[in-house]
Parts: structure tokens; sequence; C-alpha cells
């Protein structure tokens, strides 16, 4: 939902401008534009390298301490 700012009217996020007074409501400056394909896949990249050594710390970290005991 939007609120207009000259006449506080809410409508739908929908609509271009305000259908009370036509006051056309810029773009939030907040939205969030693509990620360039270089950072999805070092991300993607991080998640498939990490997430399997996390684990395998875990297993070494349970390993140690069952030699231990």
């Amino acid at each position: 939902m939007k609120i207009c700012p000259k006449c506080k009217t809410v409508y739908s996020s929908y609509a271009a401008a305000c259908p009370r007074c036509g006051i056309q409501q810029p773009e939030r400056p907040d939205d969030v534009a693509p990620a360039p394909k270089e950072r999805v896949r070092r991300d993607w990249i991080w998640i498939l390298v990490g997430v399997p050594a996390f684990i395998g710390l875990i297993y070494l970290i349970l390993w140690i301490m069952k030699l231990a005991s």
C-alpha cells in the first residue's frame, strides 16, 4: 500500500498515481536491483564450499571428543 504525500490517501501499490489527486509517486529508492552475475556466482560457491566444510568441522569435533573419552 502507498500513501500519497500530498493528500495522505492510502491506495494500492499497483496503481501508478494517486486516485484522488493524480500525483505520481516515484519508485521507492530502497528497491533492490538484481545482483550482478559475478556476485551471485561467488555467493553460490561460498555456500557450496562453506556448508560441507562446516559439517566436516562438526564431525571432526565429534570425532576428537570420542577419542578423548
